[in-house]
């Protein structure tokens, strides 16, 4: 596509847009002339421009940016903006427009805000190949589905790569939240939860943590009330509890649960529940009859 004001311009549009959480609407790339400017403007739609080479000003709340190569600047709907190429060396760039309910929240999670809407320093190649990914994707034309995953899948590569430079600012901000302590025990409920499974070492995930483990299970208990191995426990019977609402053997059900010998299943559910799991079964079934 030609553009008069543009050593070089090109837009690919998304040939389908989906009612999701987020629709990558179009890409594109341009060397814009010397002084180029877009704005003062307002958008309806979230557009994300990364520089390739050379520089411009990015104009924000009041604020200018001087941006190179390696920097992406983040334009939100509703708020003035403008920005120029550079008089000397006017810059190259990327860009990516994006709409839907999460997508700003998304780039929330990856430090980008509305008062903070540039990320510096990021690999200029490596970005290239992100929007590049994007444009053929639309240009490709390979199906609703599929082109709607990939550009979706392609934008997540992108906020990581912000979450990684903006590590530093998004680790600052949690430590706001959450102390240390309750840190420690959030990333260890994250593991059980989706470990429960597997064999665990109490004293093997503390040593990952960085904890000796009596120190981990003090604090863990502290925090939840319960011991490490309580929580597993809790998690495993809960979920074997789920379990025997279903077809599968009881067997099978300790297997899923992270318990290899069934007969130590039985043992450990009839502890933790007062009954057996094959008479926990039966009285889940008279129930599901007597309300039919």
């Amino acid at each position: 596509m030609e553009n008069p004001e543009h050593y070089e311009y090109r837009v690919q549009m998304n040939p389908y847009l989906l009612n999701a959480e987020l629709n990558v609407t179009f890409a594109g790339a341009a060397k814009p002339l010397p002084r180029h400017k877009v704005g003062p403007a307002v958008y309806n739609y979230i557009l994300i421009h990364s520089v390739d080479s050379g520089y411009g000003t990015f104009e924000w709340q009041r604020k200018k940016y001087r941006l190179g190569q390696g920097d992406t600047f983040v334009i939100f709907p509703g708020v003035l903006f403008s920005y120029e190429a550079d008089g000397a060396d006017p810059w190259s760039y990327r860009w990516a427009a994006l709409q839907g309910p999460r997508v700003a929240e998304m780039l929330e999670k990856a430090g980008v805000t509305l008062t903070d809407p540039v990320i510096r320093g990021a690999d200029p190649e490596y970005l290239a190949g992100i929007f590049e990914a994007i444009e053929q994707v639309f240009e490709q034309k390979a199906g609703e589905t599929a082109a709607a995953l990939a550009a979706d899948g392609w934008f997540r590569v992108l906020l990581a790569d912000f979450a990684r430079l903006n590590a530093p600012k998004l680790q600052y901000s949690s430590a706001e939240v959450l102390t240390g302590s309750e840190r420690l025990v959030e990333q260890a409920v994250r593991w059980f939860q989706t470990q429960y499974m597997q064999p665990i070492s109490i004293e093997k995930l503390a040593a990952s943590l960085g904890y000796h483990r009596t120190h981990f299970t003090k604090v863990f208990k502290q925090l939840t009330s319960l011991s490490p191995r309580q929580y597993i426990n809790q998690i495993r019977m809960e979920r074997a509890k789920e379990l025997l609402n279903t077809p599968i053997s009881i067997e099978q059900v300790g297997n899923s649960c992270g318990y290899a010998d069934p007969l130590y299943f039985s043992k450990q559910f009839k502890k933790w529940t007062g009954q057996s799991p094959a008479h926990y079964r039966n009285e889940l079934k008279r129930a599901h009859e007597k309300n039919r």
